[in-house]
This record gives structure tokens, C-alpha cells and sequence, in this order.
């Protein structure tokens, strides 16, 4: 990464991730699938960070701030998920 954008060889490698639905010069779009994946094992204790680590998005490499903003921005989506269901009765027991 240089001046906080994407390297040609960065942005072919992580386009290649499962992780990854598509990635710009200064921005990376997940899967749905791995942004659930996340919040379901960081309830469960695991370190943002690691999870990264394991899809192949090394924080060294991406940047820690990047993981930080897409956990908070993950965070905020499942309340949102969470009080919309509770206002439609949509919980599930």
C-alpha cells in the first residue's frame, strides 16, 4: 500500500480472497458471507484482527484502521438487524 491506496499486485491478490466480493485503489468490499462469519466468531470471542488474519487480509498489510471501520460499520448493521426484527416480531427463540 503506498500513500493509502492499493498496489496493482495488492488489489489482484486480494480480489482473489474469498473474503473479498471487490477491491479498489482504497477500498476493499467483503462478502456477506464473511462479514457473518465474522461477527458470529467475534461474539465468541476471537480478536477482529485474527479473523482478518485467517481470510488472508493481514491487518500489516491492509491496515488495522481498515479492520477497526469494518467491524464497527458490521457492529452497527447487526443492531440495526437486530431492533429491526424486534420491531416486527421477526425474533427467533
Amino acid at each position: 500500500m503506498k500513500d493509502g491506496k492499493f498496489t496493482e499486485e495488492e488489489r489482484e491478490y486480494l480480489s482473489h480472497l474469498p473474503a473479498v466480493s471487490k477491491v479498489s485503489e482504497d477500498r476493499i468490499y467483503y462478502t456477506d458471507a464473511f462479514r457473518d462469519y465474522c461477527l458470529r466468531v467475534y461474539h465468541r470471542g476471537e480478536s477482529p484482527s485474527e479473523l482478518f488474519r485467517w481470510a488472508g487480509l493481514d491487518p500489516k498489510v491492509i491496515g488495522y484502521k481498515r479492520v477497526e471501520r469494518a467491524f464497527a460499520r458490521w457492529r452497527s448493521w447487526e443492531a440495526s438487524q437486530t431492533a429491526a426484527s424486534t420491531e416486527t416480531g421477526d425474533e427467533q427463540h
